[in-house]
């Protein structure tokens, strides 16, 4: 049960992370300077745990199967 929460919640990590850096790249985001530096950093955090999370979750889900 563990392990499908947490591939649920990575799974979200990164759909939100795909959906921020296509309206980056897009330009559909606000134009705001500090908003889009604000957006930047939370793409670079979310990677940041995600590369955390991946090898736990690859290990847990080794010994799982």
């Amino acid at each position: 049960m563990a392990v499908t929460a947490a591939k649920s919640v990575m799974a979200f990590r990164v759909l939100t992370m795909a959906v921020d850096l296509c309206r980056l790249t897009t330009r559909t985001m606000n134009v705001n300077a500090g908003h889009e530096r604000t957006s930047k950093a939370r793409i670079i955090h979310q990677i940041q745990l995600i590369r955390g999370i991946t090898p736990l979750l690859t290990s847990v889900m080794t010994l799982t199967y």
